[in-house]
């Protein structure tokens, strides 16, 4: 028998985040077998000392002591709590990560419990339907494509995708396959058969690489793409399907090769590098003028800009760069390495943006749990409010490969319990939920691996017959899984038609039209349909059994529900369900008891 029981998720009135001047209700039963004295509920604001709380005893029963403690939550902000247990059997201190079955004297961290101002109900429609993410250049090409000078146009479509070194024997990014604001538009009838409802467009301004996040100038747009009027067209084009355009915003950096530093000389402007009296040398911090300055991670060809200088109004002023995307018809944008802009520039750019169109979509690029994430010394406000609208879901596409192919249960339930417990609902449901990026291998490369040990991450790979054939098999229990949890699927272009790759720049290969999986496609096509179902959009989640390889979990809203159930164990899973409920994808009604082979899956909805 345990000897404490408390679940945020189930042991408070709020389940999750509350709102400023909240009263919330906190839970805890004591073993009586401890010989019990006296419980406190010990918690403070973010930086501020700890202050405890004797907690009352609401009733005892044969086999626990159940105290209570109301908290009313005056302020916004970050609060921290666990609990102390003084008893006859000693002093417990009870947190996150402590082992609730003994004796135990310390934890590993406080519970969470994030206070906002309220909840925003803005941007349904990205809700709709999912996201696709469009690394420009490899997408589609159509019509005549000139290479700028320096940039390498390769003609041939099929041409594979290679490493590419300059002659200092570091990785570049020259060589372009001309995809374009052209090819984009002559595919948005495919887009909106997979119900796109919003396409993400990887870095959009003119720069001197393949990828476009060494950025040369914020004013322009990339002639490669086609420049400003054909964008204007791309996004007219797409409203006309009613799908919605969002861009990279790459404001942590420049390239050095730029009208700002122009390291290369390659523009008329005199760029920082050139002269300590160019308008932009405030934007940069040099070390040692000008071969030594701040850069992002250490790459050169990347200097970091400096938020206390004239490039924040630049980027957030009035008239700046936000103003000019959001006017020409944007949605928002998904901001590159969010966590290293500061709270007060962030602020800037969503309201600036949300000046343009109150229903502006945000997210930001965080690789791990956003809720209360510090950075450079600085805890990020990205969901209190005003700020941020979703992040880049990588703890849920790690927890979802690690489970199909692994089996590993517990860290999708950590990161389930994760997200329920520290994200406001709104943000729940606007999360770019990913298997992969531009940034990552290939998901159905990662399944049909058999063994990622002694395999170079980074190295050329080509999955084999039976290796592809297992990891279309996972991939389809991923997918279901990315389309059927909290948040906006977002498709990593070509993941719908089997494309392979380990990490950059093999999973940025040109997409390839003529040979798709058809296979995959219809499956892409039958999990855009059951997407559209408003359980899917908003409806609560809520986990139902997660153990020895079997998950399943539960959507539900306005009395209709789905239960999605995974079997990645290696036996047989029995199961029953209370309600008449219907197999979705073959529309047979189903008996009470059901049996779930291995490596099968369920999605039933009520009738």
């Amino acid at each position: 028998m345990k000897n404490f029981i408390f679940n945020p998720l189930t042991s408070k009135t709020h389940k999750g985040v509350c709102k400023k001047g909240d009263f919330v209700t906190y839970k805890l039963q004591i073993s009586k077998i401890l010989g019990f004295k006296t419980a406190y509920f010990v918690i403070h604001k973010d930086g501020e000392e700890d202050k405890k709380f004797e907690m009352s005893i609401e009733y005892v029963d044969e086999r626990f002591v159940h105290a209570q403690i109301k908290f009313l939550f005056s302020e916004v902000g970050f609060f921290w709590y666990h609990f102390e247990v003084d008893t006859k059997n000693g002093y417990f201190k009870l947190g996150k990560g402590s082992n609730f079955d003994c004796c135990y004297d310390c934890i590993e961290s406080n519970y969470l419990q994030l206070v906002i101002q309220k909840e925003t109900i803005n941007n349904n429609d990205i809700k709709q339907g999912i996201i696709y993410h469009i690394f420009v250049d490899r997408f589609n090409k159509s019509g005549r494509v000139i290479a700028r000078k320096g940039l390498n146009l390769i003609t041939d479509w099929t041409t594979p995708v290679e490493k590419e070194f300059n002659q200092n024997n570091e990785q570049c990014n020259f060589n372009c396959y001309g995809g374009n604001f052209q090819g984009i538009i002559k595919k948005l009838d495919y887009l909106a058969s997979l119900n796109v409802k919003t396409i993400y467009l990887s870095p959009i301004f003119e720069a001197n690489s393949s990828h476009k996040y060494d950025v040369a100038n914020y004013l322009k747009i990339d002639s490669m793409f086609g420049g400003e009027e054909k964008f204007k067209e791309l996004i007219s084009k797409a409203k006309e399907k009613n799908i919605n355009i969002i861009i990279d915003g790459v404001f942590n950096h420049t390239g050095s090769d730029s009208v700002y530093f122009n390291k290369l000389n390659r523009y008329k402007s005199l760029g920082a590098y050139q002269s300590k009296n160019s308008k932009y040398y405030p934007w940069y911090e040099f070390y040692e003028f000008p071969d030594r300055y701040s850069s992002w991670w250490g790459v050169n060809t990347l200097p970091q800009t400096r938020e206390d200088s004239s490039f924040f109004d630049f980027i957030s002023g009035k008239e700046g760069i936000i103003d000019k995307y959001m006017s020409l018809g944007l949605l928002g944008f998904r901001l590159d390495v969010v966590d290293e802009l500061s709270n007060k520039f962030l602020l800037a750019i969503c309201k600036r943006a949300r000046q343009k169109n109150k229903n502006a979509y945000i997210v930001g690029e965080v690789w791990e749990d956003a809720s209360c994430k510090i950075s450079y010394n600085e805890r990020k406000n990205y969901f209190l409010g005003d700020y941020l609208d979703g992040v880049t879901n990588y703890p849920m596409k790690n927890a979802i490969l690690n489970f199909v192919k692994n089996a590993n249960v517990q860290e999708f339930v950590d990161v389930v319990n994760m997200i329920l417990d520290e994200y406001p609902k709104q943000i729940q449901n606007k999360l770019m939920t990913i298997l992969d990026t531009h940034d990552t291998m290939r998901a159905l490369t990662y399944l049909g691996i058999k063994k990622l040990e002694n395999i170079d991450l980074s190295s050329k790979y080509n999955l084999s017959k039976d290796e592809r054939e297992n990891g279309k098999k996972l991939l389809k229990i991923a997918s279901l899984m990315q389309y059927t949890v909290m948040g906006i699927p977002t498709v990593f272009y070509g993941d719908e038609v089997g494309v392979e790759g380990m990490r950059d720049p093999y999973c940025r290969v040109p997409f390839p039209w003529g040979k798709e999986d058809i296979d995959l496609l219809e499956w892409y096509k039958l999990l855009g349909n059951l997407r559209k179902d408003e359980v899917f959009i908003d409806g609560d989640f809520s986990l139902l059994y997660a153990e020895n390889g079997v998950v399943s979990y539960k959507r539900e809203k306005n009395n209709k529900k789905y239960i999605i159930v995974i079997n990645r164990s290696d036996n047989d899973f029995e199961f029953e369900t209370k309600d008449n409920m219907i197999n979705y994808f073959t529309n047979e009604k189903l008996s009470q008891k059901l049996i779930l082979k291995k490596d099968d899956y369920l999605v039933l909805v009520s009738k």
